[in-house]
């Protein structure tokens, strides 16, 4: 997902203006082949998406010896990872606690602690680097110190879900569905946010309203909510998302902290591109849709300023 929004999207759109973009896998930039040679000399720009362990960083001496410019694109607030007891995303075990796990054939690993930290690795590479990009102004505070940052927001392939756009009304009144969907890392989005203890008052207060969770079925124990008023829906391919969201009447966007403030507005471009109603957290993330006025937004149980006065006005 991470790979589509940073890189697929934006490769498509410099295509489209006329560019010549290669988008070669993170293989051939280790193994430093050939294939990788002929597309780097005739480039004028390389952009590593996160990956700068110890064979990243001898490509980058390489290939900054010979005045190629090169960033690296980030969409995560590694430094701010905890234990991953604590914060239920299965990066930790990487970015926190510097562990990998090595495989070798007919099944056998084991794990493997790094010499050398990967987000030590991480600044290191950031020391011989142009400079870094990312979807998130907290994101550029928080690592201005290690190269300079460039805010470039995420933008959404407009045409993979308009198409169900129209599919959208009319819904079924009898009854309204809250929908979220999101990957392993909205852990504490759940848990400390505050939505868990909303979802059970809505649901106390509304008989006719279904919640339905896409992707972690972890999220289904920290809700205070029957099993039979939720709608669990698995994983699908991105271009399938579009179809699962034309389910949602209502869509949620909970975070909660540093940590998730660091993330790009992805959950709202959708919501918007989709005509969907919406509520969130009330933070950095969101701050741009709360200034124009798309969505509610929710602060610690509140409503916020913004929010309260266009309530008033109505």
């Amino acid at each position: 997902n991470s790979s589509n929004w940073r890189g697929l999207i934006g490769i498509a759109a410099l295509r489209r203006a006329g560019h010549t973009v290669h988008s070669p896998h993170i293989d051939q930039w280790f193994k430093d082949t050939p294939e990788l040679h002929r597309i780097v000399n005739g480039s004028d720009l390389i952009v590593i998406q996160r990956v700068m362990v110890e064979e990243s960083l001898e490509r980058i001496r390489f290939w900054k010896a010979r005045g190629k410019a090169i960033c690296t694109d980030m969409d995560d607030s590694y430094s701010l990872l905890l234990d991953e007891k604590e914060s239920g995303n299965q990066a930790s075990k990487f970015w926190h606690d510097g562990k990998v796990e090595i495989g070798y054939g007919g099944g056998i690993k084991y794990e493997k602690v790094l010499s050398r930290h990967p987000l030590d690795q991480f600044a290191v590479g950031c020391s011989m680097i142009n400079g870094l990009t990312m979807p998130s102004k907290i994101l550029m505070e928080d690592w201005q110190w290690a190269a300079p940052c460039y805010y470039i927001p995420n933008f959404i392939d407009s045409p993979r879900y308009l198409p169900f756009r129209q599919k959208y009304l009319p819904h079924n009144p009898a009854n309204i569905v809250i929908g979220w969907g999101g990957s392993l890392s909205h852990i504490n989005s759940f848990k400390k946010s505050g939505v868990a203890e909303a979802l059970r008052r809505v649901f106390l207060q509304r008989k006719n309203v279904l919640f339905m969770l896409c992707g972690d079925k972890r999220i289904i124990d920290l809700l205070p909510v029957q099993r039979d008023r939720i709608i669990y829906r698995p994983y699908v391919m991105a271009q399938d998302w579009p179809k699962v969201l034309c389910d949602f009447d209502i869509g949620l966007a909970p975070l909660f902290a540093r940590y998730d403030h660091s993330r790009s507005a992805i959950k709202l471009e959708e919501y918007s591109i989709m005509g969907i109603p919406c509520v969130a957290t009330g933070c950095p993330t969101y701050q741009e849709w709360q200034d124009k006025g798309v969505g509610l937004y929710v602060n610690d149980g509140a409503e916020t300023g913004t929010d309260r006065k266009r309530r008033e006005d109505e």
